[in-house]
């Protein structure tokens, strides 16, 4: 076996696993309820926008979700999810984003805001890189379970998508269709 056949079945070894860990991640994030805050910060476009599976590497004029100058987005899951990473396919205008996972408790108030009198802050990531018009991934520390995140930009940003992203199971033949994809049709 000469050494090039070698070094081939070696990145193969390396690449076919991450490959694989990757593909079997699952998006989430349509099965929550999904929320702005209100009151102190105006946005334009539709929150379904978030989660229609449409952005610029798949569609030719996918909707865009805008904060002029900052925000909160909520997204509030029935039970707990062990959760691996946050996506967001960001636009032209990108910002500064913190993400906050809380476990039992929190909950959008009255006051179109996040409310934590009985819930604790589970784990709290951020990335300051203004990234845009790519896709930015926000790893989520391993064993994060939560059931209610907070995505908060300090600065304009422009969304077309925005994924949560939790360990998947084994494949199956039937394709998974998650809820923004059984509402568009």
């Amino acid at each position: 076996m000469n050494e090039r056949n070698v070094w081939k079945k070696a990145w193969l070894l390396f690449i076919l696993p991450v490959a694989w860990i990757w593909a079997s991640q699952i998006n989430i994030a349509p099965d929550a309820l999904t929320q702005a805050t209100r009151g102190y910060n105006a946005y334009e476009g539709e929150l379904a926008y978030l989660t229609d599976g449409l952005y610029p590497d798949n569609a030719d004029r996918p909707g865009l979700f805008v904060w002029p100058t900052k925000g909160n987005l909520i997204f509030q899951f029935d039970t707990p999810r062990l959760v691996v990473e946050l996506r967001l396919c960001v636009g032209a205008d990108a910002g500064s984003y913190a993400v906050i996972a809380y476990r039992e408790g929190a909950e959008y108030g009255d006051s179109g805001q996040t409310e934590t009198a009985h819930g604790a802050i589970f784990i709290d990531v951020y990335n300051s890189d203004f990234l845009a018009n790519t896709w930015v991934e926000i790893p989520l520390p391993p064993g994060t379970e939560t059931d209610y995140i907070e995505l908060m930009t300090e600065s304009g940003a422009e969304f077309y998508e925005v994924e949560i992203l939790t360990a998947g199971s084994q494949p199956t033949p039937v394709p998974e269709l998650n809820w923004g994809q059984i509402k568009r049709g």
